[in-house]
């Protein structure tokens, strides 16, 4: 009888984190879908009333994240609404030890050496696809590279980065923490990762989110925001802004000598403190029940079949 008292307890608390994570994804994608709806409707009659044959402007649409800076706008106020001062101070922004500046580069290179595992992933799925005659060119030029539009920017590279570690390094990591640090730091990671819905992103956002959940368990998720802005800031958007108008055989060359770089710097630094990444993973090991329970929950598998479906449907949109 015990022991389905703590299955029922597990379910319950793992379905709920995952809920919340639909909800806001179901929030968010109306909200852009009637930014995007207005926007098009305002195109619509601006071109009615100049008399001119109307063409929507497609890539202004989709470059419209207003919907998306309102669904962060709507969750913070539920957010701050749902949990009190004490939550966000002794939980959330909980200060651990103090980030040293090799450490903060050591974390960084991983950060930046991700990128190249992640582009050696997105080539040979690159190179399957086009078997079948699919490509994820049109794909990768949507969800990477400089933002469109200043609502784009202002949403990708500023309040992103904010509002997702306030999502999954304050409030999933949090919760799952009772259960367990590698579980907790696991647990978010593939919920971000999963969140992101797309094949060149979702491998990706879990490996950042590893290291950022270990940021914020180990240090204070304030240095998960500094890394994640980082991220979204400089090497997404002014790196691609910066280069994009250079010969593609230089834009190649600078990208394979940063990310590849920082990718062989990565390895060094994971080499050389692998006793002590082993030290860390055999200090707690995570619990089977935690992880069974984490995966057979309602909540996950409603998670995990919409953003699968989604995965797929993107590959032909």
């Amino acid at each position: 009888m015990e022991e389905k008292k703590i299955n029922k307890y597990l379910r319950r608390q793992f379905s709920a984190i995952c809920w919340i994570l639909i909800g806001y994804n179901v929030l968010m994608n109306v909200l852009v879908s009637v930014s995007i709806g207005l926007d098009a409707i305002s195109q619509s009659i601006a071109a009615v009333l100049h008399g001119e044959f109307l063409q929507l402007d497609l890539g202004g649409l989709m470059n419209n994240a207003w919907g998306y800076i309102l669904s962060i706008a709507v969750a913070m106020v539920v957010l701050l609404a749902w949990k009190d001062a004490d939550y966000w101070k002794q939980e959330v922004f909980r200060k651990e030890k103090t980030m040293s500046a090799g450490i903060f580069f050591c974390l960084m290179s991983l950060c930046i050496g991700s990128q190249m595992v992640n582009s050696l992933w997105i080539t040979l799925l690159e190179s399957l696809l086009n078997r079948f005659g699919i490509s994820l060119m049109q794909m990768l030029e949507t969800v990477s590279g400089d933002t469109g539009s200043f609502s784009m920017f202002l949403y990708a590279s500023l309040l992103a980065p904010f509002f997702e570690e306030i999502l999954f390094r304050g409030l999933v990591l949090r919760t799952l923490r009772p259960f367990g640090k590698r579980f907790a730091i696991f647990g978010s990671a593939l919920l971000f990762g999963l969140f992101h819905g797309n094949l060149l992103q979702t491998p990706y956002a879990f490996l950042m989110g590893l290291v950022l959940g270990y940021v914020t368990m180990e240090y204070s998720i304030l240095w998960a925001m500094a890394l994640h802005l980082f991220n979204n800031l400089v090497l997404a958007d002014l790196l691609t802004r910066l280069t994009k108008n250079w010969p593609m055989l230089a834009q190649n060359a600078i990208n394979l000598l940063i990310f590849g770089g920082f990718a062989l710097v990565s390895l060094a630094i994971l080499i050389s403190r692998r006793q002590e990444i082993r030290a860390y993973r055999q200090a707690e090991a995570m619990d089977g029940r935690c992880l069974k329970w984490f995966f057979l929950n309602c909540g996950f598998l409603v998670l995990a079949i919409f953003m699968l479906v989604n995965m797929v449907a993107l590959l032909f949109a």
